[in-house]
């Protein structure tokens, strides 16, 4: 099947929700979060169909959900993972923080759900920063019924601040609430370094250098990211947007996302063939040309300052 020469798609993601159930420091999408978006999640038919569609074409190695909490939505959740299953595709993952509902048929349901549906990796959330307001009752009694189904893969992932060797209230409150899951002899994964994005910025700026921008740094060089020319990695947004690091490229509720990946091309997208041509400096150039003003000195990254200009971009589009 004939297909784009900027993309190999090799993992899948979909943001099954903005919602969730939990109200974290350094969440990057709380803005969506609290918006009128929040009421949107990937529909379940289209997500299977995505997944079938992307497993014809590349061979694509890892589907994952996550949220929000993508367990407010499991039938979207287990729809993506049986397809990947039918398809497939070796690694079907699931990031939750375990806190859905309360009702202790519905966790025990909805965990056998995700086994029946090929879940084979669950990324469980547990840190200062969830169980700042998930209680971590709930948590335990979703884990066990989870254990209980013998998913493959069933693995802790805490959020460090800076890093795990740094000395905080945060990371040592994280080592209290990982040491009260050992009894029941849960693999701790390394988790993730919180990066300043979203409201990290906000709530732990002090934990982290000022803003210094370097504008050599490319896409590829920054967390999460990686070359627009060279893409292995298509998310899928509650609205149904398909996205390449941030860029939306279509969208599968209106048309097919064999059609969408098949004419993508970065170079037709101004913004894109800046970043691509000459980097953050290329973009903000262009912003100049547009007569758009980007102050760059809370930027931490040139993703920050692709986010402010492509906004900007895309203000004036929609006017």
């Amino acid at each position: 099947m004939n297909t784009t020469p900027y993309m190999t798609i090799r993992r899948i993601e979909f943001m099954v929700t903005y919602r969730c159930t939990g109200a974290c420091q350094h969440c990057s999408v709380s803005d969506c979060r609290n918006s009128p978006d929040a009421k949107n999640f990937v529909r379940p038919d289209k997500a299977a169909e995505a997944v079938a569609q992307l497993a014809e074409m590349f061979d694509v190695s890892s589907v994952m959900t996550f949220g929000g909490e993508p367990l407010l939505h499991p039938e979207t959740v287990c729809a993506v993972h049986r397809a990947a299953a039918d398809a497939g595709i070796p690694k079907r993952q699931v990031i939750t923080n375990g806190c859905f509902t309360k009702n202790e048929d519905r966790i025990r349901t909805v965990a056998e759900s995700l086994y029946s549906a090929g879940v084979n990796d669950l990324l469980l959330s547990v840190d200062a920063f969830h169980q700042r307001t998930i209680p971590l009752d709930i948590v335990r009694r979703f884990a066990e019924e989870v254990q209980r189904t013998g998913l493959t893969q069933f693995r802790l992932q805490p959020a460090w601040l800076v890093n795990r060797a740094h000395d905080n209230p945060y990371n040592a409150e994280t080592e209290r609430i990982l040491a009260s899951f050992r009894d029941m002899g849960l693999t701790e994964n390394e988790g993730n370094d919180i990066f300043m994005a979203g409201d990290a910025v906000k709530n732990f700026a002090e934990y982290y250098p000022a803003p210094c921008l370097e504008l050599s740094d490319t896409c590829g060089s920054m967390p999460y990211t990686e070359p627009l020319d060279r893409v292995t990695n298509l998310s899928v947004n509650p609205n149904g947007d398909a996205v390449v690091c941030g860029f939306m490229i279509g969208n599968i509720y209106r048309e097919p996302v064999a059609e969408i990946v098949r004419r993508y091309n970065p170079y037709e997208n101004e913004a894109m063939r800046a970043i691509l041509e000459n980097g953050a400096a290329g973009l903000l150039n262009l912003a100049a040309e547009k007569g758009i003003d980007v102050d760059t000195r809370d930027c931490y990254s040139v993703c920050d300052v692709c986010r402010k200009v492509c906004g900007q971009l895309g203000k004036r589009e929609s006017v």
